[in-house]
């Protein structure tokens, strides 16, 4: 069985690591010196060399014959290490050993003088798997280990390790590796391997490994595995199920120039020749976010150095030139909004054409109605046959022992006193911005309406029978309420309390008891609720209907009020 290319071309000293430049400095100075410490702790992403440099720094520090703090690889210490023959380096995953006794029996055995070597070195690999009792145990050998015993631990997640154990080591971080040192290490293996491989080629399989230098050599080796002498862009693409970034360019291009035509074509192009469109939005939604930070600042483009060749980063800044991060954030939003979608969706591509068109400036500027907005009615409601409407604009003003009230107008005044005085406003009632204009139009339909107050009175009983059906607690209010005023199309009710006026003037209770008296009556009125105090009566009683529920005419049963309105707002009656 072949080695993968990963365990075949991993480096053995620390001139063979690339991208950690700044830690095989350190490492080097630090054995050049004899300033070797008794515990390292290597973190960063997966695939960035962590267990690479441990191995080359237990082979430098045993090492009989090093070349300037490299390894020699001839002496018998450095072969028995690179060949896993070794007795004194030791390496342990810590996800298969987790627990307290694995820790104490690694405590007995460090007390224990190397075989050959000048240090025993333990590498702790995926540390941060050690269970908090585990973590105990190690904690005095960590910090006073004996002399002949190194520990390196490496974790790809720093953040679960916990911090009496970062405080006794070195900490090193790794960072992902550039596009341009990923690329060139593919290029030397490509070449020993005898493959042809296009640049192009190398480039996605660097892109899709993010940084992490394992993944890019098994990806080559997963492509390498199609036995071809001359690998191509075209393949590794249907290998990867990658999208070429000319591509994501072209779509980007489309979108800033409102050409929502050619973007849909493109999208169908890739949808008919097999892509993945779920992967494609994620590369186009990352290659979005590039260009919004290099409209900020062009520097920014250091953020995905690991993602982009320079050509391609100049490439990106070039483009984003002539365009603000601002115009950018809508495309962004619409294309996040369907990620996951389009694998559910029973047309692929359906997602992806409904972002494009939502992304045109037309589209953007064209206005959306509320969600909350109430449809306007197709025509005025029919008129009752023995209630004309009438022409004139406005009718005739009261008597002075009528109630007054305010010209017609969406914040409600209050209404005067019954007796004749000076009329005072009253707070103006808010009302949802989204259905100002549907009452506005109400208005306009019901200011002419021959209507009085007589009216109302007749079918009051009704009002409430047929409010209970809709809203029981509505209803029971409604009882200790009368109706006081009718003018221009518009009901005045006189509540008891004021908790009673302001339960009935919210706007879905008020919507409800308008509806129930468009259907007795035929006719669409408005509702305005005041305070008995604020129209100048004295409400005595509730009315409840006993009898005959399905009557007009309310029978008046006489008890106290208080006691009245709560057997009604409970649904109560009186048991004789």
């Amino acid at each position: 069985m072949s080695l993968s290319l990963y365990r075949k071309y991993r480096p053995l000293t620390f001139s063979d690591v690339i991208g950690q430049g700044h830690i095989v400095q350190t490492l080097s100075n630090a054995i050049l010196h004899g300033r070797i410490g008794h515990a390292y702790l290597f973190t960063g992403p997966r695939g960035t060399g962590k267990t690479t440099m441990a191995r080359i720094f237990a082979r430098a520090v045993n090492c009989s014959n090093p070349k300037w703090a490299n390894p020699c690889l001839e002496c018998q210490s450095c072969k028995n290490i690179t060949e896993g023959r070794s007795l004194d380096i030791f390496e342990i995953d810590a996800a298969s050993n987790t627990g307290v006794d694995n820790i104490r029996e690694l405590r007995e055995n460090v007390k224990f003088p190397p075989s050959l070597s000048k240090f025993k070195v333990y590498i702790i690999d995926e540390v941060h798997m050690l269970s908090t009792g585990a973590f105990n145990a190690l904690l005095k050998t960590l910090e006073e280990p004996p002399a002949h015993v190194i520990f390196i631990l490496a974790t790809t997640e720093i953040h679960k390790v916990p911090e009496t154990i970062i405080s006794r080591c070195q900490r090193y971080d790794f960072t992902r590796l550039s596009l341009e040192h990923i690329i060139e290490k593919l290029s030397t293996i490509a070449k020993n391997e005898n493959v042809s491989i296009e640049k192009n080629a190398l480039e996605m399989i660097a892109i899709a490994a993010e940084g992490g230098m394992r993944d890019a050599e098994s990806l080559l080796s997963q492509v390498m595995s199609l036995e071809d002498k001359k690998i191509t862009a075209k393949e590794v693409e249907e290998i990867l199920g990658t999208t070429q970034r000319q591509s994501l360019e072209a779509m980007v291009a489309y979108l800033l120039n409102d050409d929502s035509a050619s973007a849909i074509t493109l999208v169908n192009e890739l949808s008919r020749d097999g892509y993945d469109l779920d992967v494609f939005n994620k590369s186009f939604l990352n290659y979005m976010r590039q260009v919004m930070l290099v409209c900020v600042d062009p520097k920014l483009a250091k953020i995905f150095s690991y993602e982009l060749t320079k050509d391609q980063a100049a490439a990106l800044v070039e483009q984003a030139k002539s365009h603000q991060a601002g115009e950018l954030l809508s495309i962004i939003q619409n294309f996040s909004e369907i990620q996951g979608k389009i694998k559910s969706s029973f047309i692929p591509q359906l997602p992806l054409e409904m972002a494009i068109i939502k992304s045109g400036k037309n589209a953007q500027n064209t206005p959306v109605a509320p969600k909350n907005t109430v449809p306007a009615p197709a025509a005025p409601a029919a008129p009752r046959p023995n209630a004309p409407l009438q022409t004139q604009p406005a009718p005739a003003p009261l008597a002075p022992q009528s109630p007054k009230t305010a010209s017609v107008s969406i914040e409600e005044p209050k209404s005067a006193p019954m007796a004749p005085q000076t009329e005072t406003p009253a707070p103006i009632q808010a009302i949802s911005p989204a259905t100002e204009p549907q009452l506005i139009k109400n208005e306009a339909q019901i200011a002419d309406s021959d209507f009085t107050l007589n009216d109302v009175k007749k079918h009051w009983g009704q009002f409430i029978v047929e409010t209970k059906t809709k809203n029981h607690s509505l209803s029971a209010v409604l009882q200790s309420c009368q109706p006081v005023n009718v003018t221009a199309g518009i009901i005045t009710i006189a509540a008891k309390f004021t908790f009673h006026k302001d339960k009935l003037n919210e706007y879905g209770n008020k919507l409800t008891l308008e509806e129930t008296f468009a259907k007795i009556l035929g006719l669409r009125l408005l509702i305005k609720v005041i305070t008995a105090e604020e129209a100048g009566i004295t409400i005595a009683s509730s009315l409840t209907q006993h009898n005959n529920p399905g009557s007009s005419e309310p029978t008046t049963h006489e008890t106290s009020s208080l006691l009245s309105d709560a057997m009604n707002l409970m649904g109560g009656t009186i048991v004789e």
